[in-house]
C-alpha cells in the first residue's frame, strides 16, 4: 500500500473493523512534530500489542495551542505523509475538533469513537492518562501502557531537544 493510500479520514475509520474483521485494531495519538527514533520505537511497541495500528495525528491548531505559537515545526499533512509512511503504521488519521478534557485537549475524540479499537496504546508517563482511561471505560475500549524507553544503543531524545538544538546553532 503507498502511504498515501494509508491517510484515512474520520469518516472511514469505522469500516476498517470491517475490513481488518478477526484483527486486534490499535490506536495511539500524539503531535508527532519532529519524528525521531523514540516515535520509531514507540510505532514499534505497538505492532507488537496489535495487529493494526491506527495513528491520530494532533493538528496544527492543537500542536500550538498545546506547545506554543511556533509549532508546529512541520504541517500537518507533511507530518501525515510521514507517519504514513513508516512501516509499523497501518493507518493515519487527523485529529478533529478539540475537546476539553483536564489537563489538556484531547483532538481524537470523534476517531477513537467511529473506530471503537480494540486497544488503546499510550505511554506510561502520558500526562493525561487518569481521563484518558476514564475516556475508554467509557468507549468500552481498553488501555496498554507502554515503557517510554529506547534500546540502549539509542540515545533518548525529544522533538523538543531537537528543536532546540537546532534553534541553538
Amino acid at each position: 500500500m503507498k502511504s498515501f493510500d494509508k491517510i484515512i479520514e474520520t469518516k472511514n475509520l469505522a469500516s476498517l473493523g470491517e475490513k481488518h474483521k478477526g484483527k486486534k485494531i490499535g490506536f495511539c495519538s500524539g503531535c508527532f512534530d519532529v519524528l525521531h527514533s523514540g516515535h520509531a520505537v514507540f510505532f514499534e511497541q505497538c505492532k507488537e500489542i496489535a495487529d493494526i495500528l491506527v495513528v491520530s495525528l494532533g493538528s496544527d491548531s492543537i500542536l500550538a495551542a498545546l506547545k506554543g505559537v511556533e509549532r508546529p515545526v512541520n504541517p500537518e499533512k507533511n507530518r501525515l505523509y510521514l507517519l504514513a509512511s513508516m512501516g509499523n503504521v497501518d493507518y493515519v488519521v487527523l485529529g478533529g475538533e478539540a475537546k476539553d478534557i483536564k489537563p489538556g485537549k484531547i483532538d481524537f475524540y470523534e476517531n477513537i469513537k467511529a473506530l471503537k479499537p480494540d486497544i488503546f496504546i499510550l505511554n506510561d508517563d502520558d500526562s493525561g492518562l487518569e481521563q484518558k482511561k476514564k475516556l475508554c471505560q467509557e468507549l468500552g475500549v481498553s488501555i496498554k501502557l507502554v515503557k517510554r524507553e529506547v534500546p540502549e544503543f539509542l540515545k533518548k531524545i525529544s522533538s523538543t531537544e531537537i528543536i532546540n538544538k537546532i534553534k541553538s546553532i
